[in-house]
């Protein structure tokens, strides 16, 4: 999985439950601006694979997983 995949899981997981908060919690993990256009594209992603919906995890076994993936 994708590095950014990760930590928008991770930032999801820690309580980021808005587009604006994972967003910031991206650019705040990566240094660096983010494009609405990609963010838009994984959170499209995690919905499309059943990870997500609303910015909440659809099982808690993948909530706490990506508590402690690695940033």
């Amino acid at each position: 999985m994708a590095r950014r995949y990760e930590t928008v899981l991770r930032c999801i997981a820690n309580g980021s439950n808005s587009w604006g908060r994972v967003l910031r919690c991206l650019e705040d993990e990566e240094g660096s601006t983010i494009s609405s256009s990609v963010l838009h594209n994984i959170i499209t992603n995690l919905e499309k694979l059943s990870i997500i919906k609303d910015y909440e995890f659809l099982d808690p076994i993948y909530r706490e997983a990506s508590k402690r993936l690695k940033g």
